[in-house]
């Protein structure tokens, strides 16, 4: 929500899942008795969703990294603790701190029949009508079953910040990229964007609502940049093995005026024809090409549907800074 990409909607927002208060002991090479791990985690997380705002990527890669370890770590202390014999009650123990947290009730109902089913002695797993899949709002934390939501009930943010739990074996409980899912979110960005902005006046459009924050212009701005970025490197990447891939600070473009169409609707209009056209690009593709490769200074080798997903994620968070900015400057009589 700029000058530079913001993508921290959630400052001052509730979060639905608050933080353990439980102590326990974790050791990264010597013992740090009675700490909490919230206490490294928070700070680490929040530090790391600020860098990425900031375009600092490989900042936030490391504090995420950091945060992940410190939790696996304090699950594999506690590993030895928890047997067959005991898991049941764990798992009771588990709930109930979960309720007193406040915890999703689709979750916790889930969780409560897998309980039942221990104390049955029924050796099977929970079938997916009884745990369907679980989406956490990267932002706030917000969990959700099912589906993630239009807009995160606790901080806003749109369904592309939803990180999906499935059920994997021995892996990351994280749904592979599904290459019609990442063309399909560019697609919907694009007319989400222009559902957004498209019947608003062009002075509505350049107007920021403080010096340090982005117009709704700006933003379109963002988007277009961000377009003619990715159709420059799938083509380098279609036209040689590997290339080199230019490091762009994309943010600093959006408020050079000669650099864009005039009016704002334009630029929208510029926009909207270029991301049909590469959706319709990568969709004829053969499915390998997906994956050739290019080099960038800052994200090492990447591919093709991997610089695709980066857009189509990053949009979803510049989507909800212009929902905010719309009704601030809309004509009365729009919303």
């Amino acid at each position: 929500m700029g000058p530079r990409d913001r993508s921290d909607g959630h400052a001052g927002q509730s979060v639905r899942l608050r933080p353990s208060t439980r102590r326990i002991t974790l050791d990264w090479g010597k013992s740090a008795v009675g700490e909490r791990i919230e206490d490294d985690i928070g700070p680490w997380v929040a530090l790391s969703e600020r860098f990425a705002a900031e375009g600092e990527m490989n900042l936030s890669k490391l504090l995420d990294a950091a945060a992940y370890a410190r939790v696996r770590r304090a699950g594999w202390l506690h590993r030895p603790l928890v047997t067959k014999a005991t898991m049941a009650q764990e798992l009771d123990i588990s709930i109930d701190r979960l309720v007193a947290l406040g915890a999703d009730e689709d979750l916790i109902a889930s969780l409560k029949l897998g309980s039942e089913k221990l104390a049955r002695q029924e050796h099977r797993d929970l079938l997916v009508e009884e745990s369907p899949d679980v989406f956490v709002c990267r932002t706030c934390g917000h969990i959700a079953s099912r589906w993630s939501p239009a807009h995160c009930p606790d901080c806003g943010s749109w369904p592309g910040r939803f990180r999906k739990f499935v059920p994997v074996f021995n892996a990351d409980n994280t749904e592979p990229t599904n290459p019609m899912s990442v063309l399909a979110r560019l697609a919907s960005n694009a007319g989400d964007l222009e559902s957004l902005v498209g019947d608003l006046p062009d002075e509505v459009c350049a107007r920021r609502p403080s010096p340090n924050i982005w117009s709704i212009r700006e933003h379109v701005a963002h988007f277009y940049d961000a377009q003619e970025t990715l159709d420059n490197r799938i083509d380098r990447m279609l036209a040689g093995d590997d290339p080199d891939l230019a490091v762009l600070s994309i943010f600093e473009l959006a408020s050079q005026e000669e650099l864009h169409p005039a009016m704002t609707a334009d630029m929208l209009a510029e926009f909207l024809r270029k991301r049909a056209s590469c959706v319709a690009r990568l969709e004829a593709l053969p499915l390998r090409d997906l994956w050739r490769t290019g080099r960038h200074a800052e994200f090492g080798r990447i591919t093709i549907l991997r610089q695709a997903n980066y857009m189509a994620c990053h949009e979803q968070t510049h989507l909800p800074d212009i929902e905010q900015l719309r009704p601030q400057f809309a004509p009365r009589g729009v919303s």
